[in-house]
């Protein structure tokens, strides 16, 4: 009887934690949206600079990739770990891309109003 209870009780705290829960070395969605939009930032400033050389492109891609982990203080682990979680999780990943879209809105708003 007693092992029934507390398998009962172990079932009946597993089911009430929240599905909108990251593990603990995953890096939350508000801090990983900046780092993805940086992220894509440095991948697009690469692109336009080297076009024709895919060797240089790598190179800098690889570079801007680290100035960026450096700023946020993760490391390329951390941040590939993360966004491979988030790709297994539909749903969360859903919400980091329309996180990561609003803020990229909001930021080109800024840049607009600046250049008027």
């Amino acid at each position: 009887m007693r092992t029934i209870c507390c398998v009962l009780l172990f079932t009946l705290l597993l089911s009430c934690s929240s599905d909108d829960e990251v593990p603990r070395d995953i890096i939350p969605i508000p801090q990983m949206k900046f780092i993805m939009f940086d992220v894509i930032t440095a991948q697009e400033t690469a692109g336009l600079t080297f076009t024709k050389d895919t060797n240089a492109l790598k190179q800098k891609t690889f570079e801007l990739y680290q100035q960026v982990f450096a700023i946020y203080k993760i490391s390329r682990g951390d941040f590939f770990k993360s966004f491979h979680y988030y790709e297994a999780n539909p749903d969360k990943i859903k919400v980091l891309y329309d996180s990561l879209t609003a803020y990229a809105n909001r930021k080109r708003q800024e840049l607009y109003q600046k250049l008027k």
